[in-house]
């Protein structure tokens, strides 16, 4: 048996093991069904592709789906870890730098705090919650639902009273992601809804809170609406990431399906500029609409 005919036939075992079709040209006339191909046989059979040269045929479970591209396709239209390989048993190198460099940003930024200058520059009022450091924050998720007796008497003096519109930033799980988005977004969302006539409230920024802090300062001011900007919990895509929640507060009985959210804010994502634009149109229309969340189509 020369190379050619040794081909021929680890061709056809390869597309009978994967699930492929063989060209009926050459196909046998008649062949009893073959078994189901055992795990170390798709192995065996994959190795024996990738030695020739030969595309592997898509599983049977795929049924007509076929891909739009190669692998250079997909991971240039996702930052997901896709297609990454391995060295023997282990990732590649390159793959275990990043996943290190991407979780040592996301721990960085658990541990970030609100830049000073970038919340004077914008305006904004400092709070803090009744969390007294970190790692009290990390341990108690209650306290960081609630301003500190010192924050509250700030909001009661500093506060305008009766706003339409309550603007708190909270640092969350990534205070970075209000130093990095809080810049490019305030500005452009506080200039939309003062053109529109909204009649805005005494920006505040809260350090080691959670998302249910800025309840408290927005019934505290007696605002209609709230605007919430919050670090989101960084993971292994970004750690950058800001969410956005406007809560209609003139509510009896509320609930967290009362909120709307427009989430994954940042460079890579939704641009902080266009965020502005959604979130004030979200906010205009509570104020139109009276009521946010589930309830709104």
């Amino acid at each position: 048996m020369d190379e050619r005919e040794l081909r021929e036939v680890i061709r056809a075992a390869v597309v009978r093991t994967l699930g492929g079709r063989e060209d009926p040209a050459t196909a046998e006339p008649s062949r009893p069904a073959p078994r189901p191909a055992a795990p170390e046989d798709v192995t065996l059979a994959k190795r024996a592709a990738l030695w020739m040269g030969a595309p592997l045929p898509p599983p049977p479970i795929l049924g007509r789906w076929q891909p739009r591209g190669g692998r250079d396709f997909y991971l240039a239209r996702t930052p997901a870890r896709l297609g990454v390989g391995s060295a023997g048993v282990r990732y590649r190198t390159d793959t275990i730098l990043r996943f290190q460099e991407d979780h040592a940003a996301a721990r960085d930024a658990v541990a970030s705090t609100v830049d000073p200058q970038v919340a004077a520059s914008l305006g904004l009022v400092s709070l803090q919650s009744a969390a007294k450091d970190r790692a009290t924050f990390l341990r108690r998720p209650d306290l960081g639902r609630r301003l500190s007796d010192a924050s509250r008497e700030v909001v009661q003096k500093q506060g305008i009273r009766g706003p339409q519109v309550q603007i708190v930033a909270v640092d969350g799980l990534s205070a970075q992601a209000l130093n990095t988005n809080l810049p490019l977004l305030v500005p452009p969302l506080t200039t939309i809804l003062s053109r529109a006539g909204v009649r805005l409230g005494t920006p505040f920024v809260v350090s080691l809170g959670r998302v249910v802090v800025a309840d408290e300062v927005a019934r505290l001011t007696g605002a209609e609406v709230l605007c919430l900007l919050v670090g989101e919990r960084p993971g292994l895509k970004t750690a950058e990431s800001m969410g956005a929640y406007v809560t209609y507060m003139k509510v009896r009985q509320f609930n967290e399906a009362m909120r709307t959210v427009i989430s994954n804010i940042h460079a890579g994502g939704l641009p902080p500029a266009e965020a502005a634009v959604q979130v004030a149109e979200t906010v205009l229309r509570a104020l139109r609409e009276k009521r946010t969340g589930v309830e709104v189509s």
